[in-house]
């Protein structure tokens, strides 16, 4: 069977799937998908074990308050949890200044649960700020992934591409299509033409009229990252976008999972330690 086949079949899909951008944790907010009986990480597993979903790689929801250290002490909590189930990026706001950015930056740095960074400018500044600037350098020699957000261009698409500009070690993910709808990621793409070190995550893709086979055409299959916004969306709707989409099951692996553990390749962080046997 296809993967297409599969997942109209509702089978559990048996290849690698990373789910690259969550928020472990209850949070409501008006228009977004929120049940309660998902809210829990054993609630989140339980859908990621219907869908096949191996793992996935969180920030948790403090980050939309800017608060770094118990963003990130959730994330370690969790990750400590569910071993191989859950990774986490350290998260990165510009309130606690340098001084706390150094700080969270070498508390984890060399901790095996975290795979990366995650910013959250727009919410948490733009990303032109010192302490952005100064983890996008951080990023650049441990040469590990930077989830980035933008929505709607804020913050610029163009801002945050410039963070992997000169920076050949970072490895930029442009979260939600590049900003959440076709025109935005035709933009984000446009700059990823000439900063190859930068990948399209697509989760949140709601409001975006393009299909997973048009972004394709636009970036290619080894530039495309599965993300889903676990738990601020239900993570069936995109991966149901990438799992039906009309394109070549070899395309599909590569956006569920391979492209993402190519990225941890090189990383001198922590790495997917293993993926489960199906």
């Amino acid at each position: 069977m296809t993967i297409r086949e599969m997942a109209r079949s509702g089978l559990p899909l048996p290849i690698p799937i990373i789910d690259a951008h969550t928020h472990i944790g209850p949070q409501y907010n008006a228009g977004w998908h929120q049940k309660p009986e998902y809210t829990t990480v054993e609630g989140q597993l339980a859908v990621y074990d219907r869908l096949g979903v191996d793992c996935c790689v969180t920030a948790p929801h403090e980050v939309s308050s800017g608060m770094m250290e118990e963003a990130n002490l959730a994330a370690r909590a969790a990750a400590e949890r569910f071993p191989d189930r859950v990774y986490g990026y350290i998260f990165i706001a510009p309130y606690d200044g340098l001084e706390g950015c150094r700080r969270e930056l070498e508390r984890y740095r060399r901790d095996p649960h975290f795979l990366g960074l995650k910013f959250l400018g727009g919410y948490n500044g733009d990303y032109d700020d010192p302490v952005y600037q100064y983890a996008a350098d951080f990023a650049d020699e441990m040469r590990c992934p930077v989830l980035c957000h933008t929505w709607e261009d804020s913050p610029p698409i163009a801002q945050t591409v410039a963070l992997a500009r000169r920076r050949p070690g970072l490895k930029l993910l442009a979260a939600h299509q590049g900003g959440g709808t076709a025109q935005m990621t035709r933009r984000c793409a446009e700059l990823m033409r000439d900063v190859p070190n930068v990948w399209m995550e697509l989760c949140g893709s709601l409001n975006n009229t393009l299909g997973m086979a048009e972004i394709l055409e636009l970036v290619g299959e080894d530039r495309m990252i599965f993300g889903s916004d676990m738990t601020d969306l239900d993570v069936r709707y995109d991966f149901g976008r990438v799992a039906l989409a009309p394109i070549s099951d070899d395309a599909k692996k590569k956006i569920f999972a391979e492209n993402f553990l190519r990225l941890l390749e090189t990383s001198q962080m922590g790495t997917i330690r293993r993926m489960p046997v199906k």
